[in-house]
């Protein structure tokens, strides 16, 4: 029998142990530092036996309890996403999520603006019926849609809100889900890292193509993606450097995988080597991606890039999540290079972002820039 590591573990260190999720499952494990090393290992199929012929008899029963966690799983089952979307279930997500004050406020001004009485809305995402709410009590007719079990607390939400005659919640995929009349807006938090990370995109547009009165909008309805190359060897250590020697255990083989991945980290705008600037600007939920460049003046060491987005709800509501900006929950994506270089003039880069083929909730961020004589090219997942 041959095991491999799930897709897209995450992993962080709580001192002695190590806490392993498998978000797109739903699953995670406190785990000594050690099996660290055992998930380094199969990164290829392998049996137990050659767990034996590597490790030694000792690992055979950690290797077992990675199995019963879900980390390393049958080789045809490793690229599954089986909770894709019941992770939003949970009511720790929503916490987060709820205690972003910028996004709420932000997302509760729009709504006031936009939406008058008489509209009829989907709240396409509705998870805790936050939004849906506030809809309602704009004097809207409100079609709640979501797929996880969290609409039996939305509907707990409308009813306390004294709004459930006006909010119908219905569970279904954004790409299947029907409503019984044409809406005039389709409001959504459908956003993760550089905002498409969620993956919503192209089932949104599809339910939004049969959900929308002509001339409906969407809020938000566009996205913009800025970047900017990070100066602080800090953030590289945060990024990259963290796979180090631990409790005996050399981790530092990581550090290769950790420079193809996106970092989600909080940056601050004193640790940017030039300001962010705009890459590009898409219109949302047509685009699930696109193309930009960027050119800034830059003086000292380069250890990556560092990318975030802003969503425009017209009228000039936006809502950023800069390092410059007010913190949310989204934080900032760090694309580390693999070696840091000292670069100076004008640095040019190129970004293209689109759906990454094998992550239904990922992207890849290429990177093709050049500064004076001096040039390369980044390949990132981001999820």
């Amino acid at each position: 029998m041959q095991r491999v590591r799930a897709e897209d573990l995450t992993l962080s260190f709580e001192g002695e142990a190590v806490l392993v999720r498998a978000v797109t499952r739903g699953i995670g494990a406190k785990v000594p530092a050690v099996a660290v090393a055992l998930l380094a290992f199969h990164s290829t199929p392998k049996t137990p036996e050659d767990v034996l012929a590597a490790f030694g008899p000792r690992m055979a029963p950690l290797a077992d309890g990675l199995a019963d966690a879900g980390l390393l799983v049958a080789p045809d089952d490793a690229a599954t996403t089986p909770v894709f979307f019941g992770g939003f279930g949970r009511v720790d997500v929503h916490r987060r999520m709820l205690q972003d004050a910028v996004r709420v406020d932000t997302y509760a001004a729009a709504i006031r603006s936009a939406i008058k009485p008489g509209m009829v809305v989907v709240d396409a995402g509705t998870g805790s019926g936050v939004l849906a709410v506030m809809a309602a009590k704009a004097g809207a007719t409100v079609y709640a849609i979501d797929n996880t079990d969290v609409l039996d607390i939305a509907k707990e939400v409308v009813a306390a809100s004294g709004v459930a005659d006006k909010v119908t919640l219905i569970r279904g995929d954004f790409s299947t889900a029907e409503i019984p009349q044409l809406a005039d807006i389709v409001v959504t938090e459908t956003f993760g890292a550089l905002a498409l990370a969620e993956g919503a995109a192209r089932d949104l547009q599809a339910g939004c193509e049969r959900w929308l009165k002509p001339g409906g909008r969407v809020l938000p309805g566009t996205v913009d993606l800025w970047f900017a190359p990070i100066g602080s060897h800090d953030v590289f250590a945060r990024s990259v450097e963290v796979f180090d020697i631990k409790h005996g255990v050399d981790l530092r083989p990581l550090r290769g995988i950790a420079t193809t991945r996106g970092a989600t980290l909080s940056v601050t705008a004193s640790e940017l080597a030039a300001p962010g600037a705009l890459a590009m600007s898409l219109s949302f939920p047509r685009d699930e991606g696109g193309e930009g460049q960027i050119s800034v003046e830059v003086n000292g060491p380069i250890y990556g890039m560092v990318g975030w987005f802003s969503l425009g709800f017209g009228d000039d509501a936006v809502l950023p999540t800069g390092p410059s900006d007010p913190h949310t929950h989204w934080r900032q994506v760090v694309l580390p290079w693999a070696t840091p270089l000292e670069l100076s003039g004008t640095l040019v880069a190129t970004f293209t972002v689109t759906p990454d083929p094998s992550d239904r909730r990922g992207l890849e961020v290429a990177c093709k820039w050049s500064c004076g004589d001096q040039h390369g090219t980044t390949m990132h997942r981001v999820r």
